[in-house]
């Protein structure tokens, strides 16, 4: 693509669209499954289009998984392995994830019940090896059909061979190639980095070369992508993928557009340093069908411009009626990694998790400040020198802006534990909400009542004691460093590390599977707790052993506010955070704006914001707190940055399912 030829500005397309924006409602999930409703009642709707920010929020499923062998400044690799005759295996086949690739299309046709043929409705180009094919699972039974793909010299299609026809085809299936512009995300639990992809430039059988040019100023492939570290590989959602390759596959006025740049058609705008629009067209005048770029028909087909999982893109619905997109997928459950641009810059994100977030999950407060890596907060509306981010408000877009000096020093979080609600209405109550944290003094195989006349064999709880005060029912407890004896399967003796049976204090150290997160089922004692989870150490004194539901955070120079996100509410519970010594000490549920909420039938997330976020231009724009914003699930945002010292940067947004 030519990006010298500039379809707009992002400053001039962000304050242009603000009186031409509108969203309908939409209904958003994380099975998997997300809805986008926009609809233009216009006489002329394609010079008064209607423009909505859409993310898909899901991904495909991960085409490999493994882990690093080794990483240079460019490539990570992995190692092969050997089948049960020896043969040598290796995780890829060489060639087919080059990001130059152009994908196929490929339409099967039944004969009777199985696959009779599969036609070439585009060729496709790039390719050095002939690819995989995956022939769609028939409608009934299990006897799927399969096919090998032959290429030209030119890296093209050229064939395709069915090696089993199949059978219980009811209707033709779909044939997809596995090859085309592929994503590497780190999926290494824990790691500061985990949910960071690069796109795939390149591959041999056990080497992937990577794209490193999204890489933050200072990182180095080798810090972020480290030997031993867990990856997978999954396809890059593209124009194609997402938006559909044929006309049967979408709702986007397909027959008006034309060779003179899509006329009458719905349009989706990309950004690459300025906003691109591409449109879909029928074929004719020697062109295949599929997405192109409305004023550079010269680029060819555009099917494979590749959709970042942190991007967003723009829907202008430039035809009559109503449009609803279907995006289908893998909401993502493991951490994301979003992109702060350098100065000047501007983002089209996207919602990474695929599920309705507020604005202080989205950005969270350690983010803040004047550095070159943070998002820089401003004194009030006229404020240039600050970052500034967009959302889609009911018809316009809604500008905001973080308050200096409103807790916008904040090193370290604060986090909560909430569970069902006990006050009225099922609202939350303040015992409802636990800060708490202390040591584990003992471990103990019991009843689910918390009684000790119980054999380890039978037993599948644990009593923990611990010291301060033990949280009460329903609460999610953490668990961290239960280091121990290991136990035999029978849990009457200790083992060491070939399993055999040892006097006590003699077993094997490990790490206990009791750590984690785990709800509590019962409170026998103001020090003890019981969880659904057999033990699997005998309690030695050594190491730290610790529990908590929460943390105070450090840093807060003043009150923050806390929101309680799901739990079946019906009305979203809201506190003041009470903030003592630069931590969260408390929650108060009183006071302006503040609600126990209703309807919390089992815990929700508790998500603590700095309290900064403004609205511009709304009523009294300094002082009323906007933290609680919704970003819907196939919502975008649009980040403008202003911070004179912005460099490339990512922060990691709060999960939801965590």
């Amino acid at each position: 693509m030519n990006k010298a030829h500039l379809f707009k500005s992002i400053v001039t397309f962000s304050f242009l669209l603000p009186s031409m924006l509108c969203s309908a409602p939409n209904v958003a999930g994380i099975s998997g499954s997300i809805q986008k409703t926009i609809a233009n009642t216009a006489s002329n709707p394609a010079k008064a289009p209607v423009f909505t920010v859409v993310s898909a929020g899901v991904a495909g499923d991960a085409v490999f998984s493994g882990q690093l062998s080794s990483v240079t400044s460019t490539t990570i690799n992995f190692e092969s392995s050997s089948d049960t005759s020896e043969t040598t295996v290796n995780p890829f086949i060489s060639g087919v994830f080059n990001s130059s690739v152009k994908s196929p299309i490929l339409t099967p046709s039944l004969s009777g019940a199985g696959v009779g043929s599969v036609a070439i409705t585009y060729a496709g180009s790039g390719f050095s090896t002939a690819p995989e094919i995956i022939i769609e699972y028939p409608t009934t039974g299990d006897d799927q059909a399969t096919a090998t793909a032959s290429i030209n010299g030119s890296g093209e299609i050229s064939g395709i061979s069915i090696t089993n026809a199949g059978s219980g085809y009811s209707s033709a299936p779909t044939a997809t190639v596995v090859g085309g512009p592929h994503f590497v995300k780190l999926t290494e639990l824990g790691d500061d980095d985990e949910g960071r992809v690069f796109l795939i430039t390149d591959n041999n059988a056990t080497r992937l070369t990577l794209d490193i040019t999204r890489l933050a100023n200072g990182e180095t492939l080798q810090n972020v992508l480290q030997t031993d570290f867990s990856v997978e590989v999954f396809a890059a959602p593209t124009l194609g993928s997402v938006f559909g390759q044929t006309s049967s596959d979408l709702d986007l006025s397909p027959a008006s557009a034309n060779a003179s740049g899509g006329a009458g058609a719905d349009f989706i705008y990309l950004y690459y340093g300025a906003y691109y629009s591409f449109c879909f067209m029928p074929a004719g005048s020697g062109r295949t069908a599929g997405w192109y770029s409305t004023s550079y028909l010269g680029w060819g087909l555009q099917n494979d411009v590749v959709l970042y999982p942190d991007e967003a893109f723009i829907v202008s619905k430039r035809t009559n009626g109503s449009l609803t997109l279907d995006f289908e997928g893998v909401a993502s459950t493991t951490d994301q990694k979003m992109q702060l641009p350098a100065v000047g810059g501007a983002f089209v994100m996207n919602n990474p998790y695929g599920t309705d977030m507020i604005l202080g999950e989205l950005i969270p407060s350690k983010v803040f400040g004047t550095s070159g890596l943070e998002f820089k907060p401003g004194s009030g509306d006229t404020d240039t020198a600050a970052d500034q981010l967009f959302f889609l408000d009911g018809s316009v877009w809604s500008q905001f802006y973080y308050k200096s000096g409103v807790n916008d020093g904040v090193t370290a979080t604060a986090t909560a534990t909430a569970r069902a609600g006990t006050a009225g209405s099922q609202g939350l109550a303040n015992a409802d909400v636990s800060l708490g944290s202390g040591s584990i003094t003992n471990l103990q195989s019991c009843t689910a009542s918390g009684g000790l006349s119980v054999d380890h064999n039978d037993s599948t709880h644990t009593l923990v004691t611990v010291s301060g005060t033990a949280p009460a029912v329903g609460f999610n407890i953490t668990f961290e460093g239960l280091f121990g004896l290991k136990l035999n399967d029978n849990g009457d003796k200790e083992v060491d590390v070939n399993g055999t049976d040892v006097t006590p204090g003699n077993g094997i150290k490990i790490f206990s599977g009791l750590i984690g997160t785990h709800k509590i089922i019962a409170r026998p004692s103001s020090s003890t707790v019981v969880v659904r989870k057999r033990r699997d150490i005998n309690f030695a004194n050594f190491g730290s052993k610790t529990w908590k539901t929460g943390h105070g955070g450090t840093g807060y120079n003043g009150d923050a506010k806390a929101y309680f996100m799901g739990g079946g509410n019906t009305t979203m519970a809201v506190a003041t955070a009470t903030v003592s010594g630069g931590a969260v000490t408390g929650f108060d549920f009183t006071g302006t704006g503040n609600t126990r909420g209703a309807g919390y039938q089992y815990a929700p997330q508790v998500i603590i914001s700095g309290g900064g976020w403004r609205k511009v231009n709304a009523a009294n724009p300094n002082n009323v707190i906007k933290d609680g914003e919704i970003l819907e699930a196939t919502e975008g945002i649009v980040i403008i940055r202003k911070n004179s010292n912005g460099i490339l940067s990512y922060f990691k947004p709060k999960n939801p399912f965590n």
